[in-house]
């Protein structure tokens, strides 16, 4: 079994680690949060009180923190944080490493921010001594430990085989659906992912805004139309926004992305208007249930 450090212990770290401990792993949780890291220490899992205490003891680090967006632009303050930290002791070990990073990150950061970051200011080797593979999640905030322990598949984006053997290998008894991939395609399947989530939720207000100017059922027809097994249910039910943690960031983070690129994010631009459309009927309908909201 693995050693396994988990860096960030959120929704996504703290899912992650619980599972892999579950599976047998010795697994010892780090984040900035004294409160989180009390509460796991409190439900009996080890933790670490810095970074490098947990990196010292233990061979395969998932990278777990967040990836916020602001303006539409992704914020990885919180990436190179720990990216300083690493460096620091990766400068001074002396056994292999493998660094799992899960957050959410756009095409291109893997390669030209983490791999890039940490072959400019470590003196050791990447391939040798360490190396770095990127693991998306696919875990949902209410039910993240379940989904840990069903996943529709795993992917692993790396350059280097030979470390990511491992985490191919701790992946197993969940899944044989493990798909190795480039970098840049692990990062832009998240992505997809998530915004194809929103798209399908935007269509469907769209659907139910179109049966409010007809009279017709909303209820019915996204009934009839889920029954599909091709479509499924998730996502239509008129009259709720995407929210939550990820598909709004997301989805904004990718249409300014493919924006600077110079591609026009047709759809991406649409099932964000829509959203907004969506979020401000269910603010107004609130207002008006609520008295209190109506006073200025």
């Amino acid at each position: 079994m693995s050693r396994i450090s988990i860096i960030g212990s959120g929704v996504v770290g703290s899912a992650t680690g619980k599972g892999f401990h579950k599976l047998g792993h010795n697994v010892i949780f780090h984040d900035i949060s004294k409160r989180r890291l009390d509460a796991l220490k409190n439900e009996g899992y080890s933790i670490a009180n810095s970074l490098s205490e947990a990196l010292s003891q233990t061979d395969v680090t998932f990278v777990c923190v967040n990836t916020p967006t602001h303006n539409s632009q992704q914020d990885l303050s919180q990436i190179f944080s720990v990216l300083h930290e690493i460096t620091e002791y990766l400068n001074t070990a002396e056994k292999q490493h493998l660094f799992v990073f899960r957050s959410t990150i756009l095409p291109g950061t893997m390669r030209n921010v983490i791999v890039n970051y940490l072959e400019k200011n470590c003196i050791t080797k990447r391939g040798i001594d360490y190396d770095v593979v990127y693991n998306p999640e696919f875990l949902r905030e209410t039910t993240s430990y379940d989904d840990f322990f069903k996943p529709d598949r795993v992917i692993i984006g790396e350059d280097h085989a030979q470390l990511s053997k491992i985490l191919e290998e701790i992946y197993q008894p969940l899944t044989k659906n493990i798909i190795v991939t480039s970098f840049e395609a692990a990062e832009l399947i998240k992505y997809a992912s998530n915004t194809f989530l929103s798209l399908k939720i935007s269509f469907f207000n769209e659907i139910g805004l179109i049966c409010e100017h007809l009279g017709i059922d909303h209820k019915v027809v996204s009934l009839g139309v889920s029954l599909d097994k091709r479509i499924g249910k998730y996502g239509t039910e008129f009259g709720r926004p995407f929210d939550g943690m990820c598909l709004p960031k997301d989805t904004e983070a990718l249409a300014s992305f493919i924006k600077q690129n110079r591609i026009e994010p047709d759809l991406l631009e649409v099932a964000l208007n829509i959203n907004k459309k969506i979020e401000d009927m269910t603010s107004a309908s609130q207002q008006l249930s609520d008295p209190k909201e109506t006073h200025s």
